[in-house]
Order: C-alpha cells, then sequence, then structure tokens
C-alpha cells in the first residue's frame, strides 16, 4: 500500500511539473497585450456589430429605422408628442408613426416627412388634433433593428417590420384579426411640428396612394422643399377616408392643406398580413413610382431585407478591424455605420433632381446628393468618405457646385434643395479641398475652384439669399471680423468664430489652387489663411473678439458671448494649419504642453467651461496639437479617454449631436489611430489604435493595414511605429503614402515613450506662408 501511495505521489508530481512546463511554454509564446489580452480574431460579418440605437438618447440625435448607404429613403418610427431632431428619443413610449425621411444628427427638427401609422379601429376624429388617439405604446423588449431593417411590436397589436432600398422601401405589417384594421397617412405632420407649409393625399383605385409635403423651416430659418410620396398594397383596400382639420369624411378620396392625411382600411379576419411599398422623389410623384418601379418591383420582403443586409455588410467590411473587445467592435462599426449615412441620395433613377432653383434638373452621369451639415463634416467625414468612396465623395463635390450654378453660390448647410444658412463660414471651401487631396478627383475642380472664389471675391455672393461670406469687404479691410459686423442673420455675428472659419476656407481655396497650378490665387489666400494672427490677442494668449478699430475685448476664456458654441479656450486652437506659429504665440512647446494638459482635464465640457468639449466640432483636431508640440503621448492618452469614457454602445453613447456623422467620423478615425487634423491636406496626423489590426479597402482599390502590437485599451502609448516595414518617427504621414497601399505597424505599451515622435521635425507641418506681422 506505500509503495503504491508512493507511485500516486510521483505520478502527481510528474503531471504538476508537466502543467507547469506547459504554462510556461504557453506564457513565453503569448503575444504581450497587456492585461486586457484579446484574441486578434478580424470581425466578420460587421453589419452584425451596429446598434441603430445608438445615439437616440442624450442629444444624440440619430434614428434608428431602415435605411441604405447615402439613401434618400429613412423609414423610421417618430416617437413621442415633442419636437426631436432626429425624430425618435430611445426614452419614449409611444410612436405616433413610421416617417419616410430623416437626418441623422442634425442639431434643430427637420423631415420627418409622411408618417404611416398601422391602426386598428374606426377613425371617429381627426388625427390632426387628436395626435395621441392615434398613436400606440411600445416596449423596446419588442423592438428589434439592424442596418437596413426596422421592426417593432405596438401595443394595439400590430406588429411592423420594414426594409428599403435607396429611394424605396416595403413594409410588413401584422394585424390582429379585425374587419377595421387601417393605415394612416399622417401628410401633415413632421419633425418640425409647425414646418408643414402644405400637404396633399389622392387615394387612387383600390391599392394605391400618393401625395406631397412641402415644409422645412430648418433651425427657424425659411427654407422650404417639396418631397412626393407613393404607396402600393399587395391587397384591396375596405375602407378609404381622408381628414383635414377637424373633418373627417370616410369615402373621399383627396385632400389638400396644411392639416390633412387620409386612410385606407382592411379586414384581416382571415389574413393578417398587409403588406406595402413606398418610395419618395423631390421632382415629382411621377418620379416616385418610377423610383419604386425600378427598386421593388415585386413583393419579397425577405429579398430586399437580405439585399439592404448584404449592401451594409460589403460598406462596413470596407474597414476590418480585429483585436477589439465586443463592445469596442459594436462602438466602431455603429460609428461607421453611421458616418456614411449622409449626404443622401436626391436625384431619382432616372437622373431628375429638384435644383436650388426650384427647376427640375438632370444629373448626366453622375448622382446628385443633398443634405451636408456643412460646418461640421468638413472637419473628418469627407475625408473618410473620399477615402472609402471617391466616386460618391466626387458626386457629392459635383453636386455643390450644381448647386451654385442654380442658386448663386456655394451652400452653407444645404437641407434638400434649398440653403438653411446655419452656422458660420464657408465650409464648401473646405469640403471640396478635403475631397481633393484625399482623392475624390472626379469632378470638374476648376468649375468647383470657381465657385469657392466666386463667394471669397464678389461680397453679397449669395445662395438662396444666405450670404456667403458675411461682411466680406469688412473682413479685407481689417484683416478679421468683430462683434459690430453683421452677420448672414440676427445674432451671428461672432467675430472670433467667424473669422476662423474663414481663414479655413481662405486655406482650403489656397490648397485648391495650389494643386491646380493657381500660383498667383494661392498667394492671395495664404495670406488671407493668416488673418487668425490679427485676433490673437498676446496679452492674453487668446483668440479674442476684435472691434473694428482695433482694440480687443478682454473675455473670460470659458465664456461664449462672443463665439458661436464655444469660447475662447477652446476657439483659440482652431487654427490647424499654422500651429507652429500658435504654439509659438503661446508661449512654446513647453508651456502648450502644459496648457493642453489643463485643457483636457475635462473631455465634454459644453460652452462654458473652458475645457475640450468633444460633443462639438470646433476642437475635434485639438488633442492633435500634442504632435506638433511635441509631445504625442499627449495626444495617445487623451484619445484613448474619449474612445473608452464617452462613445459607447449604448443609446446614450454618442458624446454630442452626430451632425450628420461627423461625431461618428471623428470615433472611426481616432480608433484608427490617423485623423485629418489639417482641412484641405492630404495626410493623417497620428495617435494610437484601439485595435490589434485594421484593414482598410480604399475606394482606389488599394489595402491599407494599421496594426496595432499590444493594443487594449490600457496601452494607449507608441513605443515604435514602422511604416512599410521602415522605422518611422514622425507625428504624420501624407495621403500619398497610404493612398498606394500601405502597411503601419504600431508597437504600443501602458507607458509613454517620450523620445519617439518627439523631435522638431517629427511634427506635422504647418504653413506659414503669407505670415505677416500684425498691428497690436
Amino acid at each position: 500500500m506505500a509503495k503504491e501511495l508512493e507511485m500516486n505521489k510521483s505520478l502527481r508530481s510528474l503531471l504538476l511539473l508537466s502543467f507547469l512546463l506547459l504554462v510556461l511554454l504557453t506564457v513565453g509564446c503569448r503575444k504581450e497585450t497587456g492585461p486586457a489580452e484579446v484574441a486578434a480574431t478580424p470581425v466578420t460579418q460587421p453589419a452584425n456589430y451596429v446598434n441603430t440605437f445608438v445615439g437616440t438618447s442624450a442629444d444624440g440625435n440619430t434614428f434608428p429605422g431602415a435605411t441604405m448607404p447615402f439613401g434618400m429613403i429613412q423609414w423610421s418610427p417618430t416617437s413621442g408628442f415633442k419636437e426631436h431632431a432626429g425624430g425618435y428619443v430611445y426614452t419614449d413610449d409611444v410612436i405616433r408613426g413610421f416617417s419616410l425621411n430623416h437626418l441623422s444628427g442634425p442639431g434643430c427638427p427637420i423631415m420627418g416627412d409622411v408618417p404611416i401609422m398601422p391602426w386598428v379601429g374606426a377613425v371617429t376624429s381627426s388625427p390632426a388634433e387628436d395626435i395621441k388617439s392615434y398613436s400606440a405604446k411600445f416596449s423596446h423588449a419588442n423592438e428589434a433593428a439592424s442596418p437596413g431593417f426596422y421592426s417593432v411590436g405596438l401595443d394595439n397589436g400590430v406588429k411592423v417590420e420594414l426594409t428599403v432600398t435607396a429611394r424605396a422601401g416595403i413594409g410588413r405589417f401584422e394585424f390582429p384579426s379585425s374587419a377595421d384594421a387601417k393605415v394612416l397617412f399622417k401628410v401633415s405632420q413632421t419633425a418640425n411640428h409647425n414646418g408643414v407649409r402644405t400637404a396633399t393625399i389622392e387615394i387612387t383605385g383600390n391599392n394605391r396612394i400618393s401625395g406631397t409635403v412641402t415644409t422645412g423651416g430648418f433651425c427657424s430659418y425659411p427654407n422650404k422643399y417639396t418631397v412626393y410620396f407613393v404607396a402600393e398594397f399587395n391587397r384591396p383596400f375596405t375602407k378609404i377616408g381622408t381628414w383635414k382639420a377637424s373633418s373627417v369624411k370616410e369615402g373621399r378620396r383627396s385632400v389638400s392643406g396644411p392639416e390633412t392625411g387620409g386612410f385606407v382600411g382592411f379586414d384581416t379576419t382571415k389574413n393578417r398580413t398587409v403588406e406595402m411599398k413606398v418610395a419618395i422623389s423631390y421632382v415629382s410623384v411621377a418620379n416616385a413610382w418610377k423610383n419604386l418601379d425600378a427598386e421593388i418591383p415585386g413583393w419579397d420582403f425577405d429579398a430586399v431585407r437580405k439585399a439592404a443586409y448584404d449592401t451594409w455588410d460589403h460598406e462596413l467590411g470596407l474597414i476590418a478591424v480585429s483585436g477589439g473587445t465586443k463592445e469596442e467592435d459594436r462602438v466602431f462599426y455603429t460609428a461607421l455605420y453611421h458616418a456614411l449615412l449622409a449626404p443622401n441620395i436626391f436625384s431619382d433613377v432616372n437622373g431628375e433632381y429638384a435644383g436650388f432653383d426650384d427647376h427640375v434638373h438632370l444629373a448626366k452621369g453622375y448622382t446628385q446628393y443633398a443634405n451636408y451639415s456643412g460646418w461640421d463634416i468638413y472637419r473628418d467625414e469627407m475625408q473618410l468618405i473620399s477615402l472609402l468612396h471617391p466616386k460618391e465623395a466626387s458626386d457629392m463635390i459635383r453636386s455643390l457646385v450644381a448647386d451654385t450654378q442654380q442658386g448663386g453660390g456655394l451652400p452653407m448647410w444645404p437641407v434638400a434643395n434649398h440653403e438653411a444658412c446655419q452656422m458660420v463660414g464657408n465650409p464648401a471651401c473646405p469640403i471640396i479641398a478635403d475631397a481633393y487631396a484625399f482623392g475624390a478627383r472626379d469632378f470638374d475642380a476648376k468649375a468647383a475652384l470657381k465657385a469657392m472664389l466666386k463667394g471669397a471675391t464678389q461680397p453679397g455672393a449669395n445662395c438662396n439669399g444666405c450670404q456667403e461670406w458675411d461682411s466680406l469687404d469688412s473682413y479685407l479691410k481689417h484683416g478679421y471680423l468683430g462683434p459690430d459686423d453683421k452677420g448672414h442673420k440676427p445674432g451671428s455675428h461672432s467675430g472670433p468664430s467667424q473669422t476662423l472659419e474663414f481663414t479655413t476656407a481662405d486655406f482650403s481655396i489656397a490648397q485648391m489652387a495650389k494643386a491646380l497650378g493657381d500660383t498667383a490665387t494661392y498667394q492671395i489666400f495664404m495670406k488671407r489663411a493668416q488673418f487668425w494672427r490679427n485676433i490673437f490677442d498676446t496679452k492674453t494668449g487668446y483668440i479674442e473678439p476684435r472691434l473694428k478699430n482695433g482694440s480687443f475685448i478682454a473675455v473670460d476664456p470659458a465664456s461664449s458671448k462672443y463665439y458661436v458654441e464655444g469660447n475662447a479656450a477652446q476657439y483659440s486652437w482652431m487654427v490647424p494649419y499654422n500651429m507652429a506659429t500658435l504654439i509659438q504665440l503661446m508661449g512654446g512647446k513647453a508651456a502648450v504642453v502644459k496648457r493642453l494638459d489643463t485643457f483636457f482635464t475635462e473631455l465634454n465640457a459644453g460652452s462654458n467651461r473652458p475645457y475640450f468639449w468633444i460633443g462639438n466640432e470646433p476642437v475635434f483636431a485639438v488633442p492633435w496639437a500634442y504632435d506638433f508640440a511635441g509631445a504625442p503621448w499627449g495626444v495617445q492618452a487623451v484619445t484613448r479617454r474619449v474612445e473608452t469614457q464617452l462613445y459607447t454602445d449604448k443609446p446614450d453613447g454618442l458624446p454630442g449631436n452626430d451632425d450628420l456623422g461627423a461625431m461618428s467620423a471623428w470615433y472611426v478615425f481616432a480608433a484608427l489611430g490617423v485623423y485629418p487634423a489639417i482641412p484641405g491636406v492630404g495626410g493623417f496626423a497620428l495617435n494610437s489604435p484601439l485595435f490589434a489590426k485594421a484593414v482598410l479597402h480604399l475606394g482606389n482599390g488599394s489595402v491599407v493595414t494599421i496594426e496595432g502590437g499590444n493594443a487594449s485599451a490600457s496601452n494607449p502609448y507608441v513605443q515604435s511605429l514602422t511604416v512599410n516595414g521602415k522605422p518611422y518617427e514622425h507625428t504624420w504621414i501624407p495621403y500619398d503614402v497610404l493612398s498606394q497601399g500601405a502597411t503601419l505597424r504600431f508597437k504600443l505599451g501602458p507607458t509613454p515613450n517620450k523620445e519617439w515622435g518627439s523631435k522638431p521635425d517629427d511634427a506635422p507641418p504647418s504653413f506659414t506662408e503669407g505670415m505677416a506681422i500684425p498691428s497690436e
């Protein structure tokens, strides 16, 4: 027995020794990725990682419904009874219809036109006045969405499923057993409750409906557009009717006016399912029918849904990431999804579109686009679209040039086919320069430059009555705009913000002119681009308001009084193309690094605190100021904090308005470890990648691979970098290097390497041409 016990003891010792040896071998072979080890398994079917509800809470202003990349139609629920910019808020528990168009993340309510509501029961009062009675409660437990698809079970017993193509959609409504099932068309309701000017609806035959809605009023500006819609059902109506104001008339087939709508009925006692196809156009009802016939000729809901999913899966797969956590994968692909929603297709299948002159035009050889959140998307989203979709980006620039020819000037914030005149500056200029710099060049560049120059050189040039360059005479005379200059609308005369936006536009024009060999224009506009220096107060170290008499107005750096959605502490960094001079004026690199460290004490401070506010666009590029100051470990730490603390995969997972994808595009670039920090210049300032690997399939056919050795949330710091196998010390990489295909291999760690990227020659470029000493 003792001998047997000794043998067992020896066997156990041998087994233990073997186990320990195996552990040692495993640890020795393990890739060191820090405490949060993540296997670098490539994401497959990235569409499954999109949560379309992200941003539907906490002012993200997104929508969860069905749409396609840059799609014309966005079929999505309209929730609650208050105005919502995105049309849907996650905390609501009531749906009042499923509208046919939406913008993703705007700052004001717009669109949300033609809410279509499945209903059970008689229409005894007018839905125009009795809004709450013809809405339905719902629970998120009965709600589901994925790219190109939306579904919800309403408490009134109806299950709704929606899917779309670019300009059309197909819906499936499963009613309770009822002899009085109905579908209501609330044509006089929209996201902007006071926006509808007039509307029409016509019930044709026994299964067709068409109509129009003329609306607008984005952010209280008197812009307008008309959307035309059509609907076709797979079974005949058993009842029809319309309403106008308080009057409801069963049997009436048409009605028009601002408080109108209609309904159709079905008997679902034997067949509970009703299917409906819809399409829209901004030209005519006839074109809406053409869009429907071309894109959804049959009644195969599942086939349309699969095609939508497959399209999105391909689009999202253009950037394939590996090595992230499930949450990081969801945040990334949701951000990429949101960044590919706008601008929107605006021409019909026959090429016709409504122009800025309210006439019908033909887009010959290209697709016309609309809806540009200009002030926002020039900072990063246009560059992302140009990288992945140079053809679509080129068409977007063609569209802006066409808008200029029809409307009189480049639009600032176009909604449909009219200028909405929002924000400040001339953002179309950097949008055009961005596209060209990042490889989208299938447009008439000379015509684009001509459009840019018109507003920049002709005082009073306007688009649909909205001045392109406010107070251009004064800007050119004084070299800046002050709070005593006139803005394009009451309250918009914020000198510092306006000046900085104009100098960015000037710089963009200069870069475009240089690319086209126009040296004289380049030199003129580089001088104008340096006008920012005229509003930098060397006594305080801030960009400040300056009156026409030359005197500065001393401001509290945290006050937003003279700034557009920001303050002096935030706007003083907005010279991305000449950071070297700005850093010098601020006291040198060491002083700037210290100032940046303080600035990033808070990450989403709002407009009345002197810290970083990721929730608004003017500070998007500020983290990369560390690269210019020779302290790249600063941007590596800050971007990782923002990525992990302020972007999540929950409904409140955006730090601010998505602004048609700009907020999401910031995350995409930051997570990749590169950012287009200088508008109009092809290249990227570097931070560090969040993922172990990302493979970008560029629209020109090239492939860029970004590897993050040891990448994790807790390993933000770059230890070394190679580009195409060679050591790389710079914190800037030109677009031309990546456009030919490249491999970037970062080695990351938990502590900074303060040698890498810290030499003066390692910094991104600064453009000092045109500098002159201003009068103080």
